[in-house]
C-alpha cells in the first residue's frame, strides 16, 4: 500500500473520543483522535455505517481518492478503520449491527454552510454560500468532480468553507449515484443532479467562467489514470465479493471521465439558454 492516499489502520489507534458528530445524516460519524500511521495523532472523524449501509465505506475511499487526483482539496489524511467489538461497543452501537470497517480523515479547516448559517432560511444560506465560493478556485473542478461521479449528494453540510479563498469538500458517502448502488442504476451516459452546479448558478449564472468546469472535465482521464492502481486495490477488496457491482464501478468511471469535457458542454449550454 505504498503510495497509496488511503491508510489501512487498527482499531488501536483510535486514542480518545470526542463525541458525536452534527452532520452525520447516513452513517455514525464521531469526533476522536487517531493516531495515522506516520506517528502523528491528530484530531479526525470516523465514520461507521450499519451493515446494510456498508457500500458507505468504498463510496467515501472512491471519492476521496479521485478527489486529490483531480487536485481538489479535502482533509490531509484518510484511512480505513478496522473496528474491533470493543470499539464498537464504546461508541454505544452494537457490534452485531455495525459493519466492521470505518472511514477516517483528519480534521480540516473551516465550517460547513449549515454550521456557519444556522438558523438562517435555506436560500439565503445558498445565496450566501455562493457568495463566499465566488472566489475560490476550486469551485469549477468540484462542479467537474460532482458530474463525473455522479454526486447528487453536495449538500450544505459536506464542505467546509474556511474563508473566500479556501474550501475543503468531505463526505461522499452517497456516490455514486447514491449509497446503496446497484450495477443496474450506473449509466456511464446518464444526466445526473449537480447541487454544486446549482449552489453556483442560484438565482443567477456562473460566477465564472464555464470554461473552466469544462477544462476541469478534460483531465479526468489522466486523474482516473493516476488513480487507478489505488482504485483497483480498494474496489476488489471491498467489492471482490460481488462482480457484478465491481465490474460496473470501473466501466462507469472510465467512461464517464472520457464523455465528461462534452457532457458538461453541453449541460452548460443548456443553462446559458
Amino acid at each position: 500500500m505504498q503510495g497509496f492516499v488511503i491508510d489501512l489502520i487498527s482499531s488501536d489507534e483510535v486514542c480518545s473520543l470526542r463525541g458525536r458528530a452534527q452532520d452525520g445524516r447516513v452513517a455514525e460519524t464521531f469526533a476522536c483522535d487517531l493516531l495515522w500511521p506516520d506517528g502523528e495523532q491528530r484530531r479526525s472523524y470516523l465514520k461507521c455505517f450499519t451493515k446494510d449501509r456498508y457500500l458507505g465505506v468504498v463510496n467515501e475511499v472512491t471519492g476521496y481518492v479521485i478527489a486529490r487526483a483531480c487536485h481538489l482539496p479535502v482533509p490531509e489524511h484518510a484511512g480505513v478503520v478496522q473496528l474491533s467489538e470493543t470499539l464498537i461497543a464504546s461508541l454505544g452501537m452494537v457490534p452485531d449491527e455495525i459493519y466492521p470497517y470505518a472511514f477516517a480523515v483528519s480534521e480540516a479547516p473551516g465550517s460547513s454552510p449549515n454550521s456557519r448559517f444556522e438558523n438562517l432560511p435555506h436560500e439565503l444560506t445558498v445565496r450566501l454560500t455562493r457568495q463566499l465560493l465566488s472566489g475560490w478556485h476550486g469551485a469549477p473542478r468540484l462542479i467537474a468532480f460532482d458530474d463525473w461521479a455522479a454526486n447528487e449528494d453536495r449538500n450544505l453540510g459536506n464542505f467546509l468553507i474556511k474563508d473566500e479563498k479556501n474550501a475543503f469538500i468531505i463526505d461522499h458517502s452517497n456516490l455514486p449515484v447514491r449509497l446503496m448502488w446497484t450495477d443496474q442504476c450506473l449509466d456511464p451516459s446518464g444526466i445526473y443532479q449537480n447541487q454544486m452546479m446549482a449552489i453556483m448558478t442560484y438565482e443567477q449564472g456562473l460566477p465564472f467562467d464555464a470554461a473552466f468546469v469544462t477544462r476541469a472535465a478534460k483531465s479526468h482521464p489522466d486523474a482516473l489514470a493516476s488513480a487507478k492502481t489505488e482504485l483497483d486495490y480498494w474496489w476488489g477488496a471491498f467489492l471482490g465479493p460481488d462482480p457484478a457491482r465491481l465490474n460496473s464501478i470501473g466501466n462507469f468511471f472510465h467512461t464517464r471521465a472520457k464523455q465528461g469535457e462534452e457532457r458538461l458542454s453541453h449541460t452548460l449550454h443548456l443553462l446559458a439558454v
